[in-house]
């Protein structure tokens, strides 16, 4: 089976993996980012900025938006 994805094409300057995903999803799904590294492999070689006309290949297919689950720390009760 073959994965659903978008391919986009970096555009400008100084752009993070992060910044392309919120850009096109306006939001940032749980796990998301390891899954599109998952799939661009190479993308973890380059440095944290990616180069001006390299695509990145982003799976569409079972976004989820659960809410991370994080312990409460408190320092004072």
């Amino acid at each position: 089976m073959t994965e659903k994805f978008i391919a986009e094409t970096i555009k400008s300057e100084e752009m993070t993996l992060s910044q392309v995903i919120w850009r096109l999803l306006r939001r940032q799904p749980v796990g998301y980012l390891e899954r599109v590294l998952a799939f661009n492999q190479d993308l973890a070689l380059q440095s944290p900025y990616l180069t001006v006309g390299s695509v990145v290949k982003l799976p569409v297919e079972e976004i989820t938006d659960e809410p991370r689950k994080t312990d409460v720390i408190r320092l004072w009760d």
